[in-house]
């Protein structure tokens, strides 16, 4: 699907529901074991993308583009404005 949106402040459980097509965007990234059913269910109800980023030590920038090669846009609700790529 293309022209999906997200919101930088879901958590990952949230992204990943709503938006199947994260999930590949994140284990393209390394990020295998948080889209795993019982992972998702649990500590993806609390990881956002920053706080994974941040645990992983994956640049935003690096996350924010895997998800513009899927087609997906993410916006920051907080900041009410489209968050920008490389």
């Amino acid at each position: 699907m293309i022209g999906l949106t997200i919101d930088i402040n879901d958590s990952i459980f949230d992204i990943v529901t709503n938006c199947p097509e994260a999930a590949d965007a994140l284990k393209e990234l390394g990020f295998d074991k948080i889209v795993n059913p019982v992972m998702l269910k649990t500590m993806g109800k609390i990881m956002t993308l920053p706080k994974a980023s941040d645990a992983k030590g994956i640049p935003m920038e690096k996350i924010i583009e895997a998800f513009q090669n899927k087609g997906i846009t993410i916006t920051d609700s907080k900041e009410t404005k489209q968050v920008e790529g490389i």
